[in-house]
């Protein structure tokens, strides 16, 4: 993983922004965080570890279901992140605070820390932590980790006209997949539920703006050497406006898979 993999999220406001537009363009509106959360009781929960946490996405919407007192830590390799992410953990009156790293193969807490980590859209980075998480985690403790379908990041690819092959985006995400995630996860937790999430993002003519701006988040992917505040190549602008003209709209497939690991495996 390279640095220029996570300049699309240096930017709180610009993350923001995307995960916005994600959810306006979805043709599935359940909330993949309530759906992640669905069913479990996390009142239990004191310690809180959010891996890659960015803003904030995850950890807002935690803050109001664990135990009053919770304490949230958030881990990130932007500084810019830290603000937002205390903010959205204090407004939901649990404490926050963050720790500016690049995540590694080692974590530099003590055994048994947390009873919950997350890693929400970012585990991918660095999924050689997983021991780590087994490590930290009390016996009785939850790993809650979402990410995408190696379909859907296709997909992007050919809403960009790009090929697979030109890309690193399918690579950084076949690290760990809706499809190879139940096999690397099962070797550091005793149980493992998935739950499916299936959705697209559907963007039609008058959606343009958004569908650039989309894209624009994507292109360290797509365009080696690129930055989020680069403008975008002229022939992907040219081929997204010919694809709406001629077809209507823009279907990209979004689907996501969420893991629910328990009965953390320290060897």
């Amino acid at each position: 993983m390279t640095t220029s993999s996570l300049w699309p999220y240096q930017s709180p406001t610009g993350h923001e922004t995307i995960s916005a537009i994600i959810r306006q363009r979805s043709t599935n509106q359940a909330d993949v965080r309530e759906v992640a959360l669905r069913n479990l009781d996390l009142i239990f929960v004191k310690d809180v570890l959010d891996l890659g946490c960015g803003f904030g996405f995850m950890s807002e919407v935690l803050a109001g279901r664990v135990a009053p007192k919770a304490r949230f830590v958030g881990v990130d390799v932007w500084p810019l992140n830290e603000t937002p992410f205390v903010n959205k953990v204090t407004a939901n009156g649990r404490n926050g605070s963050f720790a500016c790293m690049k995540i590694g193969s080692q974590l530099p807490w003590p055994d048994q820390s947390f009873d919950l980590v997350v890693g929400s859209y970012s585990l991918y980075f660095f999924v050689d932590v997983l021991p780590e998480v087994a490590r930290i985690l009390t016996p009785h403790g939850l790993f809650l980790t979402i990410t995408h379908s190696e379909s859907s990041i296709v997909g992007d690819l050919a809403a960009a006209g790009f090929a697979d092959a030109e890309s690193g985006l399918l690579s950084l995400i076949r690290r760990f997949s809706a499809e190879n995630g139940m096999d690397l996860l099962g070797r550091w937790f005793g149980q493992v539920t998935s739950i499916n999430y299936e959705n697209s993002l559907r963007f039609e003519a008058e959606h343009l703006d958004e569908l650039l701006t989309y894209l624009r988040f994507k292109l360290p992917f797509l365009v080696p050497g690129s930055k989020p505040s680069d403008d975008i190549p002229e022939g992907l602008e040219r081929f997204v406006r010919c694809l709406l003209r001629d077809t209507g709209e823009v279907v990209i497939e979004k689907n996501d898979a969420v893991f629910l690991c328990e009965g953390p495996l320290c060897r």
